[in-house]
């Protein structure tokens, strides 16, 4: 599927979109029973929901949205794949028997590498530095929330991040640039107020971190530049796409260059070990195209007027906080951000600040949400309560709501 859409981004007349949405739908099919839990449900909800708006168009129309149905994540299912790669090159380094740090240097440390190594390595970061500090005691609460913040933070500017594929995915035309360097200063706001708040809200001198070795960031400092200068003098070429193949291109000749001969065996082992842990996401992703097709059938087979008449930053705002709200009750990002493009899009909108207000949403949603993905694998792996991220997240989810307005109204 990587290559499939890596291809049609290049050339989309000589590899049709479809032909990687259905190698994308093969393998959802065949990892699909092994997706349970909320990411289960969120699935059916997603297809249920789709499938009827698709029907309704068929059976009134007689036509549906079938091939955005099948194609319309196929980039981002791509470029998530593509980025996982970067495990086997971007991994943070350190000596087992280092000691860890503590105190408030550690804190800060701690916090801004988990946020930018977990913006490459995505999760895997949070469960390095999480594993690492509870091998001798379990997780405190103070440590759990300065990886759960480290991370959400990221999606408001990661070009890695799924985050990012969906808010380009879902506001066409978006600049990828304007988005990471609105939403970066941002993310490192938001982590200097949180580092200032837990010093004083916690006793941080007993604070253990992690004992992170910046050097490490080099790989992705030098891809995040790539994928900018390539993008510049290439701006036809998808984002996604650009992401996918830099990615992948970029892990094959780090390894080449470090490990040579096991270049082939390790890639070939992580494609049959690694590749299919990410079935949750490969299924939620492709039940969100059924339900934004659905979506845009139904209106089409209604001619259902939900458009806003204008769509500012004070629109953005209240949207922003709605999402996140919805995000707290459980509903998962992708089911607002797909429902809410399929209902402003049509108002053509300022595309820019449709999609930071997605990445906002993201970004605050995870933090606080006692059912985002984040939360719960904290809560199956070190024994902590989801519910509690809630607790210790709110108050600083509500500055950061202040802030994103703040931006919004300044974009």
């Amino acid at each position: 599927m990587i290559l499939a859409s890596i291809f049609h981004g290049i050339s989309p007349l000589l590899a049709p979109a479809w032909i990687a949405g259905l190698l994308g739908w093969s393998a959802g099919l065949l990892l699909a029973r092994g997706v349970g839990g909320i990411p289960r449900i969120q699935a059916i909800v997603m297809l249920t929901l789709g499938g009827l708006g698709l029907l309704y168009g068929v059976l009134t129309r007689g036509e549906a949205d079938y091939l955005k149905a099948i194609a319309a994540n196929q980039a981002l299912l791509s470029m998530l794949a593509s980025v996982s790669f970067l495990k086997l090159i971007t991994v943070p380094s350190t000596d087992e028997a280092e000691t860890l740090p503590t105190g408030k240097q550690a804190l800060w440390r701690t916090l801004l590498g988990v946020h930018l190594f977990g913006a490459v390595i995505n999760l895997s970061a949070v469960m390095i530095v999480g594993d690492r500090q509870s091998r001798n005691q379990a997780l405190t609460p103070l440590q759990a929330t300065v990886l759960s913040r480290g991370f959400a933070m990221a999606a408001n500017w990661s070009p890695f991040f799924a985050a990012m594929g969906i808010a380009l995915t879902n506001a066409p035309g978006a600049e990828f640039s304007v988005l990471t360097l609105t939403g970066f200063p941002v993310a490192m706001i938001a982590l200097a107020f949180s580092a200032w708040q837990l010093t004083r809200q916690f006793h941080v001198d007993s604070y253990q971190g992690y004992p992170l070795h910046f050097q490490s960031l080099w790989i992705p400092a030098l891809l995040t530049i790539a994928v900018l200068v390539v993008h510049h003098y290439f701006p036809g070429l998808s984002i996604l796409t650009l992401i996918s193949l830099l990615s992948v291109s970029m892990t094959v000749l780090v390894m080449i260059i470090r490990t040579r001969k096991k270049t082939a065996s390790t890639i070939a082992q992580f494609i049959a070990g690694d590749l299919p842990l990410m079935k949750g996401e490969l299924v939620l992703f492709l039940s969100a195209g059924v339900l934004a097709a659905g979506i845009s059938t139904l209106i089409a087979a209604t001619g259902l007027d939900l458009v806003p008449d204008s769509f500012g930053a004070t629109e953005a705002s209240m949207l922003l906080v709605a999402m996140v709200g919805f995000s707290i009750l459980g509903i998962h990002p992708v089911i607002s951000i797909v429902t809410a493009s399929g209902i402003i899009l049509p108002a053509s909108p300022d595309v820019n600040l449709l999609a930071m207000t997605f990445l906002m949403t993201w970004a605050t949603g995870v933090c606080i949400s006692p059912m985002g993905g984040m939360n719960l694998a904290i809560q199956g792996r070190y024994d902590i309560n989801s519910f509690n991220f809630l607790k210790w997240n709110g108050p600083f989810a509500a500055l950061l709501l202040v802030l994103d307005i703040l931006v919004l109204h300044l974009m």
